[in-house]
């Protein structure tokens, strides 16, 4: 009896001995082939310092270039008589660049937020902008935005006082072409940048006039706002005059009613938006 028990014993023994060891070389399995794993997890830390990590064990992951960005900018290009900066928005790269602006006219600021919202939704999708640069510049009357006045500091409309061939020279329109800082700063911009078409925002005519060979981009804008096209006529000295007609380049001026002033961005984006992105993607025939 005695004998029979010595043999269990010895026997439950051996096995005693047999699970330990098995453990210890799981153990020692789990200590070489877990150390990646064991950074892993120390990386998804929030506290997670350089010391902390073994880096010769932990496989980085592979990460992509972020290609869906475009290049944006702003530049200063010039300030107004009472020194204020005229802000300049450069966003992407192309070849066909696209010029817009607002508030040349200090009482009709409505198109200064419908330029905001527009370079905010072409940032975020970056396919509006194959092929193209496009151009902002929200505010060119700073001083007449600031006095709720269509002139600036000096009592100039700003859109008379540019080199058309139908130029007038007066008090009203400046002594002479470009006469005033701001007007110089938008010709310069026109020279630097060469635009293939220019998107001009006032109010309060309502409808999309247009000058130059700019009809069949008046029509595609107009087909997606509830603005008619309509001819009104080149002003003297105009931006419009000078770069349509003068230049020969394809120029939308974008009249917004005359309760623009009074609605919100949002609702500002929902009527008008869609139509000055249908002017981002517009391509004029000659231009291709």
């Amino acid at each position: 009896m005695r004998h029979q028990v010595s043999n269990d014993q010895a026997s439950f023994a051996a096995l005693a001995a047999a699970t330990l060891a098995l453990m210890a070389v799981t153990a020692f399995l789990l200590t070489t082939s877990g150390a990646t794993t064991r950074g892993w997890v120390q990386q998804k830390q929030t506290d997670s310092s350089p010391a902390s990590l073994d880096k010769s064990t932990i496989t980085e992951p592979t990460t992509t270039p972020d290609v869906s960005k475009v290049a944006s900018v702003e530049t200063i290009v010039g300030h107004s008589v009472e020194g204020r900066p005229l802000v300049c928005r450069t966003i992407g790269d192309g070849e066909y660049v696209v010029l817009m602006m607002a508030s040349i006219h200090g009482n009709e600021a409505a198109g200064t937020p419908l330029l905001n919202d527009l370079a905010k939704q072409v940032v975020e999708t970056p396919d509006l902008l194959t092929g193209v640069t496009l151009v902002l510049l929200p505010v060119v009357n700073p001083d007449g935005v600031e006095s709720g006045q269509r002139y600036n500091a000096r009592g100039v409309d700003l859109n008379r006082n540019f080199p058309a061939e139908n130029r007038q020279n007066s008090s009203r329109y400046g002594l002479n072409a470009l006469s005033e800082p701001e007007s110089l700063a938008i010709y310069q911009v026109i020279n630097d940048t060469l635009p293939n078409h220019i998107v001009t925002l006032h109010e309060p005519l309502q409808c999309v006039d247009y000058d130059g060979p700019a009809k069949e981009l008046a029509a595609v804008m107009s087909e997606f706002c509830p603005l008619p096209v309509k001819k009104l006529g080149s002003r003297p000295g105009s931006l419009g005059s000078y770069t349509g007609v003068t230049l020969g380049i394809p120029t939308i001026t974008f009249e917004l009613p005359g309760n623009a002033a009074t609605q919100s961005p949002e609702l500002l984006w929902r009527f008008y938006g869609e139509a000055l992105i249908q002017a981002v993607l517009y391509r004029h025939p000659t231009s291709e």
